[in-house]
């Protein structure tokens, strides 16, 4: 589906709720990622109700066993797409078959809101359970950046990141194959991060706490700029393939990927929120282009 503007015209997919454009129309630019040959695939993702992955991708519920593939259940799922007010929402409801592996009722709900040059992704989960029910949400939008074709990978150095102001960021750090988290570390005293294939090959992926971190610009070798707003989410995950992809994912979470050795009651999970009988959790975040 397809909404616009004098300055952004952005398209969505229904099949998990994502984000597939966001088509900057003074400057006839694609701003998202759109996947290239030998390299990452896929786009944006709605994680709901679990954030990357689970250790033997499994996790207990009252002493009962569950599975769980990648970020969850939404990102499998067909939604419901409509424009409303001009936004366009897609919608997703539990069903037997996602009981089986996460044995709870819920609706969620993706909105994607277009102001001047600004969209605004809000993402409302209702649980429709008569119990308290555990979960994770969170983005997954990756940015196109500008970069050179080398003899053996796609060079995006010169790009970068800055904070809206200088902190002490704190990063998970993760096991070998950057899978798993083991314990939190000091990283960086600084509001600047530079990106590069090199980075990433260092650290697949950066999931810094975000609770101090509302604003994070990209800014291009083009010299363009893109902001994205945060809204203090608990995690701030940044990564790109480490060869030939041309992108930088910045992906606000609520909640964070499994422990090394971790807690298997998903209750107790760390990261893990809970949400009452018929309440609702709206998580948001804004996405700001300056031409």
């Amino acid at each position: 589906m397809r909404i616009e503007n004098e300055f952004l015209a952005v398209e969505t997919n229904p099949k998990g709720g994502c984000l597939h454009s966001i088509y900057d129309k003074k400057r006839n630019v694609e701003l998202l990622y759109q996947p290239v040959e030998n390299g990452w695939q896929g786009q944006d993702v709605f994680i709901f109700p679990f954030i990357a992955r689970l250790v033997g991708g499994k996790y207990t519920h009252q002493g009962k066993e569950y599975e769980f593939k990648n970020h969850g259940l939404i990102r499998y799922m067909m939604g419901e797409e409509n424009i409303i007010n001009g936004d366009i929402v897609i919608s997703f409801r539990s069903n037997e078959e996602t009981q089986t592996r996460y044995p709870f009722q819920w609706s969620a709900k993706a909105y994607y809101h277009l102001e001047n040059k600004s969209l605004t992704v809000r993402y409302e989960i209702q649980n429709l359970s008569p119990v308290d029910m555990p979960f994770m949400v969170g983005g997954h939008p990756a940015f196109k950046v500008p970069g050179e074709k080398k003899d053996n990978y796609f060079d995006i150095s010169g790009n970068y990141i800055t904070f809206d102001h200088k902190m002490k960021l704190r990063r998970l750090l993760q096991e070998e194959t950057f899978s798993f988290n083991i314990e939190e570390i000091p990283y960086l005293d600084t509001d600047r991060i530079d990106i590069s294939k090199e980075l990433f090959n260092e650290i697949n992926t950066i999931i810094l706490l975000g609770k101090d971190i509302d604003k994070i610009t990209l800014h291009k070798t083009d010299g363009s700029i893109l902001s994205l707003y945060s809204n203090h989410s608990d995690y701030l995950a940044l990564w790109s393939d480490r060869q030939w992809s041309d992108y930088l994912a910045i992906e606000p979470w609520n909640g964070i990927p499994d422990y090394v050795q971790p807690e298997r009651e998903i209750s107790k999970k760390k990261g893990i929120h809970i949400l009452p009988p018929n309440d609702i959790y709206n998580f948001s975040y804004k996405i700001e282009v300056d031409n």
